[in-house]
């Protein structure tokens, strides 16, 4: 009953704070899918023939999972194969991750949020959250995949919400690693894009896991926040490649690992991230 009073609440302000602001819909392909994902009783080959219906969608779930980023040990070749392999939960944060993508694409950014290099950055995040994930908690690889994926889900929006201001912010972020973007928008607007993200996932009916993972991705490893979500977020959108050397750095401060091992890590996923940014296109 609590939970059910929190997100009552959080639905209420996060209709406040978009006020004005149209936030678009799931594609319907993806609703049909989610929901039967979520049914227990609805035949995992149903499953599959929904997805089959719609060309985009199909294409794009297959492309994704075959991605190098996804981190299985073998192409798959046809959906039907690609449902029985991943198994519900995993699928649905496939599929969520796909509707994602094309609802923002349809949001009204600003002219100057350049939402291709968003995407490449949000690849970046989900390849180092999974590579990560492999190293230091391997049982939630997938979880840290689909929350690197998503984690900043709010930025486009906050860039449509607050303009001009916010470019100032996000230019800022882009030419530092070291800027704290989600404490920069708490001192300018009181509100950053976790908090905004977690409520948009929650008017989407993410599972419960990935809105905390989205809404707490910039805090440090509280209420089990996974280590390697935590640290994708030092991911920035900034165009060109990452500065591996500096990354490499603050990760062996934060972990210990070995900096030659991180910075083959992050060279890896580079070419990860362009292929599943690809997928996802």
């Amino acid at each position: 009953m609590l939970k059910l009073l929190r997100r009552r609440k959080n639905n209420r302000d996060i209709d406040r704070i978009l006020d004005g602001y149209e936030l678009p819909s799931f594609p319907g392909p993806v609703i049909t899918v989610l929901s039967k994902l979520r049914n227990p009783e609805a035949p995992i080959q149903d499953i599959a023939d929904d997805l089959e219906v719609d060309p985009g969608l199909h294409v794009k779930v297959l492309r994704t999972v075959n991605s190098v980023a996804f981190g299985l040990s073998h192409k798959i070749s046809s959906l039907r194969h690609a449902v029985s392999l991943l198994g519900r939960s995993r699928l649905e944060s496939l599929v969520l991750s796909v509707g994602v993508k094309e609802s923002l694409d349809r949001g009204l950014v600003p002219g100057w949020f350049d939402m291709q290099s968003f995407w490449l950055s949000a690849a970046r995040r989900a390849a180092l959250a999974r590579g990560l994930a492999q190293i230091l908690h391997p049982q939630t690889q997938a979880e840290a995949f689909t929350a690197g994926l998503l984690q900043d889900m709010g930025v486009p929006v906050m860039a449509s919400l607050k303009g001009d201001p916010y470019r100032k912010l996000y230019q800022l972020w882009q030419q530092s690693n070291e800027t704290d973007l989600a404490g920069l928008e708490k001192d300018h607007f009181d509100l950053a894009h976790p908090q905004l993200g977690a409520g948009i996932a929650e008017r989407w009916d993410f599972p419960d896991m990935l809105i905390e993972n989205v809404g707490r991705h910039h805090l440090a490893l509280e209420n089990g926040l996974d280590l390697a979500i935590h640290i994708a977020s030092l991911i920035t959108d900034a165009p060109g490649p990452i500065d591996k050397s500096a990354l490499a750095t603050r990760i062996n401060q934060t972990t210990g690992l070995d900096r030659a091992m991180l910075e083959k890590l992050l060279c890896r996923i580079d070419d990860e991230a362009v292929e599943l940014a690809g997928a996802l296109a």
